[in-house]
């Protein structure tokens, strides 16, 4: 893989492992109902051209990379490898550090910000329990 390969999409990465649908030509930030908790109403974001999603709820923002490291469990050039062969780089080149607030990370233990409380990632049906 070249250094100068495009970063694949964020928008592949939420399709591919949980089946969210995002309008890739819209620009600016689109709501959608986070694919890691039950929601009621829309409490994440994506901004394809920006190439990140976030969800206000779980306290989270990632990108494409990020996802493919916290669902496959992996190191990032593992990951690296895994979204370059499975999305073929289709997002556009966009800069090492997007402009803005720094990506926050899933607590799970106790901060000066969180409950402590352990947040299950994965999917579940909407409406389930975590048993």
């Amino acid at each position: 893989m070249s250094q100068s390969e495009p970063k694949p999409s964020v928008a592949d990465a939420l399709k591919h492992f949980y089946g969210v649908q995002v309008n890739a030509e819209r620009r600016g930030w689109q709501k959608f109902c986070c694919p890691l908790h039950a929601d009621s109403s829309p409490s994440a974001s994506v901004n394809v051209e920006a190439g990140r999603w976030s969800c206000f709820v779980c306290n989270l923002s990632e990108d494409s990379y990020a996802i493919v490291m916290r669902e496959l469990s992996c190191g990032f050039p593992e990951a690296k490898e895994f979204a370059h062969q499975q999305f073929r780089g289709s997002g556009e080149d966009l800069p090492r550090d997007v402009p803005g607030k720094p990506g926050r990370v899933l607590r799970s233990s106790p901060g000066p910000r969180g409950t402590g409380r352990k947040v299950r990632t994965g999917i579940r049906p909407f409406g389930s329990t975590w048993s």
